[in-house]
């Protein structure tokens, strides 16, 4: 596997990795991992703006396990109910990140909380836009290539095991400024929230 790490120029989010204490990490593992499997939304606790924000400070991502870790100190902070959805958001993208493909089919790649980018697999040359997903531990940012954007929207689109509907396609499409059409000559990015199913309304083009 190549790995390459990079800081992104434009953070995600304007928060730094801050540890209320020493507490020991909480590891939410992917066991027993289907590495072909196709995921839909969980059900999972709805978190506010101001709870990512905060979760942010006790979650990080290990390189050298390749999945996220929650600091156990943030249940300093949220009631358990919150700290457990928090685990659950965590655990499955854990999911995700185990299932990710290393044949050169897939571009993956991981953003910390604290901005680094971590490439999860074998890099290929861009070209003409790119297919790829970007996990945050709470959404991923999912690009799509013109070549592809039209039957993404006929069909839906899968990629890191994650399938993306049709009609979110098509809002995400709308969102970017992209008409459909038989030849589209740009492609699309835009963040999806998997784990509830739904698209954020942050999108343009490639």
């Amino acid at each position: 596997m190549n790995k390459n790490t990079v800081k992104l120029v434009t953070p995600i989010i304007a928060t730094s990795l801050v540890f209320a204490s020493l507490a020991p990490a909480i590891v939410v593992n992917a066991d027993e991992i289907n590495n072909n499997t196709e995921v839909s939304a969980p059900s999972v606790g709805m978190l506010t703006d101001a709870d990512i924000l905060a979760a942010n400070n006790y979650i990080s991502f290990d390189i050298n396990t390749k999945q996220f870790v929650v600091d156990s100190a943030i249940a300093n902070i949220f009631p358990a109910e919150k700290v457990a959805s928090v685990e659950e958001y965590v655990k499955q993208t854990n999911i995700q990140l185990a299932s990710i493909k290393q044949d050169g089919s897939e571009v993956a790649s991981v953003v910390d909380t604290d901005g680094s980018e971590t490439v999860l697999t074998p890099v290929l040359l861009r070209g003409a836009g790119v297919n790829s997903i970007t996990f945050h531990w709470n959404y991923a940012r999912i690009k799509i290539k013109a070549s592809s954007v039209s039957d993404a929207v006929a069909l839906g689109f899968i990629i890191g095991g994650i399938k993306i509907e049709a009609d979110i396609i098509k809002i995400a499409c709308g969102a970017a400024g992209l008409k459909v059409s038989k030849y589209v000559t740009r492609g699309i990015w835009f963040d999806y929230n998997y784990l509830v199913g739904v698209f954020t309304g942050n999108a343009g083009l490639q």
